[in-house]
């Protein structure tokens, strides 16, 4: 368990210590690959803010085999991202779960399932995020504007997505118009900060 603060850490730590299947370790996030290597068949939960949880996520995304991830936030709504299911990421849970909802999500990732608070599956709304100056992204444009986030270029978009190049750039150019952006970067850099996706 890889924790934000003492606080957090102690919080959650005390919420799984009192189930006898478990073995708890609470770790840094630098520490976390030796903790990996120790136990590859272990279960991580993240309880970070955002900007290390996305750091966190993008070192575990780089292992081969993580068995699940959970993590535990405040805002669960765009948590599960492209890149956040690619480092693992099986269970988002709200950070006031109750111990009883963790121990589910364990057993449940652990058996193979998906854990996910409602809000997990909806996005802000334009209207919350950027106060009605857009129109709406289509759910492939925001699946698009995740990949291009991570760098893929139209070839390896298309590729991974199996359209043709000509009907990726249709979208980007979709996507730079509906958000009122010059070029790919600023396209990404007005998706995060209207809650579209995160990083």
């Amino acid at each position: 368990m890889v924790a934000g603060s003492e606080l957090v850490a102690a919080r959650v730590e005390a919420m799984l210590r009192p189930e006898p299947r478990l073995r708890v370790a609470v770790s840094a996030p630098a520490e976390l690959a030796q903790h990996l290597d120790d136990d590859d068949s272990a279960i991580i939960v993240l309880a970070l803010p955002p900007p290390r949880l996305a750091a966190t996520l993008e070192a575990l995304g780089h292992r081969s085999r993580v068995q699940a991830v959970i993590v535990l936030s405040s805002d669960t709504r765009g948590v599960l991202t492209a890149r956040a299911r690619r480092a693992g990421v099986r269970a988002v849970l709200r950070s006031d779960a109750t111990p009883e909802e963790l121990a589910a999500a364990i057993v449940a990732t652990r058996a193979g399932l998906v854990v996910l608070h409602p809000d997990a599956l909806s996005r802000p709304t334009l209207a919350e995020s950027a106060k009605g100056e857009t129109t709406a992204l289509t759910p492939r444009e925001v699946e698009i504007l995740e990949m291009m986030a991570e760098g893929l270029s139209n070839r390896r978009l298309a590729a991974h997505l199996g359209i043709s190049s000509h009907t990726v750039k249709f979208h980007v150019a979709s996507i730079l118009a509906k958000l009122g952006a010059l070029s790919r970067t600023e396209a990404v850099t007005l998706g995060v900060r209207r809650g579209l996706i995160s990083l």
